[in-house]
């Protein structure tokens, strides 16, 4: 019995000795945060139109956008290069200044071809749509792709961060015991030029839209433990 109580006495104090140097080698959390930016030229020309009539009757100003649009989407179809998709669709009576049904409805080009585009996009004002919005963008995937390297270069720049500041202190890092991703920010739409409805048909040559490279940002948060180093 006596043998078991001084085992039991040893290994307690073991365990205290344990403790002790474990806290004397405690971590220390530092919490970072940096942001990197990654440019990539868009590779998508993006093309928002709307057909609008007015008439004297609801079913007439519809017919009549009916008719533009179905005429619109069939040239987009004919060019494998370019998608196409309509929006949205509105009817309304108006009084003032006279009494009129309006009618309209939207649709969207996209094709990587911006030379296709634009020339259809020009085909269009001719026959009466009019532009709302005319912008290169990054195309889904290549929005990911760019977003993915924006995010290595904020792990890596996240990363020599913590050994930076682990060195000022006299400390070695061990890794992180947290670590958030978020995205800062994203490109949007630029527009490249908006016409009213009322000039559309004037218009006499294809529209320009020169592409520029777009911005794409991505955040990175953690808590990087920092340790004592080695004796």
């Amino acid at each position: 019995m006596r043998h078991a109580k001084l085992s039991l006495g040893t290994a307690l104090l073991t365990a205290g000795l344990f403790s002790c140097a474990a806290a004397a080698r405690a971590d220390t959390l530092l919490h970072l945060s940096v942001t990197a930016s990654v440019t990539a030229m868009p590779d998508e020309l993006v093309a928002e139109l709307s057909a609008e009539v007015q008439a004297a009757s609801a079913g007439a100003a519809q017919a009549a956008v009916n008719d533009m649009i179905a005429k619109a989407l069939g040239a987009a179809q004919s060019i494998p290069t370019i998608a196409a998709s309509t929006t949205t669709y509105s009817v309304w009576h108006q009084t003032d200044p006279k009494d009129v049904w309006q009618a309209s409805q939207g649709m969207m080009l996209r094709a990587h071809d911006g030379a296709a585009l634009l020339a259809l996009v020009g085909q269009l004002q001719q026959d009466g749509l009019a532009v709302g919005n005319l912008s290169w963008q990054l195309s889904p995937t290549l929005a990911e792709k760019t977003y993915e390297q924006a995010m290595a270069k904020a792990i890596d720049k996240l990363t020599a961060q913590a050994a930076v500041v682990a060195k000022l202190l006299h400390l070695q890092p061990h890794g992180f015991s947290s670590v958030t991703v978020g995205n800062d920010s994203q490109p949007g739409p630029r527009p490249m030029m908006r016409m009213m409805a009322t000039a559309a048909p004037e218009a006499k040559a294809p529209p320009s839209a020169q592409a520029e490279e777009q911005t794409v940002s991505a955040t990175v948060s953690g808590e990087a433990r920092l340790e004592q180093p080695d004796d």
